[in-house]
């Protein structure tokens, strides 16, 4: 009984005790917060790429990809049966934007991708991101309204005329003007990346330099059995494609499937089909996707082998969302070090209340205190001091991580400027995501790194002689 009341009484007199107890605090409070906001950021940005990508993606090692599109569809079906929800035809490659914006021609590179919008609406987020102008969702069309043609100079200049329908030259000029007005505003649309569209300016809002009814040219590598030529086309802006990853933003843009099929000469028209370069899978949720990838590699390798490459969505981004999970853990590590820090600060104490408290170990021990008893009293107040850290920085953690957007705003208030701008990072709020296992361990280590910090001065106090002790001065 004697060891727990010594703990306690340590606990409540000996302040220097506290700067162990704060360290301990704010380690934990700080990697509780900073691994529920990077968990938080982690599955915003995997649903991001998620609803960019489908499940399982096929697709051939060269752009001209290949023709028996649907016959690979049908096979894929027969291998997944049910489990298969939706499958989109798709080609990309690479290309040149450009348009002009106040008399300049803005160049940009770009992914071409061409897409049939129901269809590719089915195996994703697709259709979510689509946004006109003022920020509202538009339907998944590459359909050009007759109000971009009649904006553009000859539409304005035709509908300011007045025609007569029984003058050969009226009826010519009226023909001319509606040719141009095509001409100005092709009847392939297209949908732009948000960022290739827009201009940012931080602390001001985005000014679009493609607005809606915009041409603009594409320059992309049309199919060529001796070499590669370049291809053009021409069309209207329609809206933009806003996922909050800047990766696509800033990249994508979206053609009908058979105009960038005909423009790359990749379709038959005898057989009235084109060539893609990509399948999007959709499958159930709750299906091992790594498991039918792999099936339906093994399936199409035997239709063609070395040509087709299937890969789920996290495969394709690999490489991004390994550099996020490295970048979590040398974070933890390096936040960890703060608890080191406290434990090391344990041990200074512990080693300096041994040596203050010398002849009252001696006393103890003479009184019959056992040296498993002394050992106890140290091992159980570093143990209570981890606790005490630990419990008040868990409890302090969570209540910043539920309260974060609160005193971002606070923060904000206070600085006068956006401590979490969200015009970046298109996020309404600071995503977090707090994970019991996560909290767990991190509470579990500081009160490991606790004790450990005091069974060396507890190992010391305990092996003290009863007479030596005595007579210590």
């Amino acid at each position: 009984m004697y060891k727990y009341v010594l703990c306690w009484r340590y606990l409540r007199t000996r302040y220097i005790a506290l700067a162990s107890v704060i360290s301990v605090m704010l380690g934990v409070a700080t990697m509780i917060v900073v691994n529920s906001v990077m968990a938080g950021f982690a599955d915003k940005m995997k649903e991001r790429l998620h609803g960019v990508l489908a499940d399982v993606v096929v697709e051939s090692f060269t752009l001209n990809g290949f023709y028996d599109w649907k016959e690979v569809m049908a096979r894929i079906k027969k291998i997944a049966g049910n489990d298969v929800l939706a499958m989109a035809p798709t080609m990309e490659c690479p290309g040149i934007l450009h348009f002009r914006v106040n008399g300049e021609v803005m160049t940009r590179p770009v992914q071409i991708i061409g897409i049939i919008p129901s269809e590719r609406a089915k195996t994703g987020d697709f259709a979510e991101f689509l946004r006109d102008m003022s920020g509202k969702k538009i339907e998944p069309s590459f359909a050009v309204p007759l109000a971009y043609r009649e904006k553009t100079p000859a539409g304005e200049l035709l509908k300011e005329s007045h025609f007569d329908s029984t003058d050969p030259d009226d009826v010519r000029m009226k023909e001319l003007l509606q040719d141009e007005m095509k001409q100005q505003a092709p009847d392939c649309g297209t949908i732009l990346g948000y960022a290739l569209a827009t201009y940012h300016r931080k602390g001001h809002d985005d000014i679009y330099l493609a607005r809606q009814g915009t041409k603009v040219g594409l320059l992309f590598p049309k199919y060529g059995e001796t070499k590669s030529e370049a291809g053009f086309t021409t069309a209207t802006t329609v809206g933009y494609f806003k996922s909050g990853m800047s990766e696509y933003d800033s990249m994508h843009v979206y053609l009908p499937l058979e105009e960038l099929q005909q423009r790359r000469y990749l379709y038959d028209y005898e057989r009235k089909v084109g060539a893609v370069n990509q399948i999007q899978i959709k499958v159930k949720p709750g299906v091992d996707i790594n498991a039918m990838s792999r099936r339906i590699q093994d399936s199409l390798d035997r239709m063609r082998p070395m040509f087709y490459q299937v890969q789920t969505w996290e495969q394709k981004q690999g490489a991004l969302l390994g550099a996020v999970a490295v970048e979590q853990s040398i974070l933890n590590i390096l936040l960890f070090f703060i608890i080191a820090v406290a434990g090391f600060g344990i041990l200074a104490i512990f080693s300096m209340i041994v040596v203050e408290k010398t002849r009252d170990i001696g006393i103890l021990k003479a009184l019959g205190a056992s040296t498993a008893g002394i050992r106890g009293i140290f091992l159980g107040y570093g143990l209570l001091l981890g606790a005490v850290g630990s419990g008040v920085g868990m409890v302090g953690g969570l209540l910043f991580v539920r309260y974060i957007n609160e005193i971002e705003a606070l923060l904000s208030k206070w600085t006068g400027r956006k401590v979490f701008d969200d015009s970046i990072y298109y996020f309404n709020q600071i995503p977090t995501i707090v994970e019991p296992l996560t909290v767990g361990w991190i509470v579990v280590g500081a009160l490991t790194i606790a004790v450990l910090a005091s069974i060396w001065p507890a190992e010391r106090a305990a092996r003290l002689h009863p007479v030596k002790a005595l007579r210590f001065e």
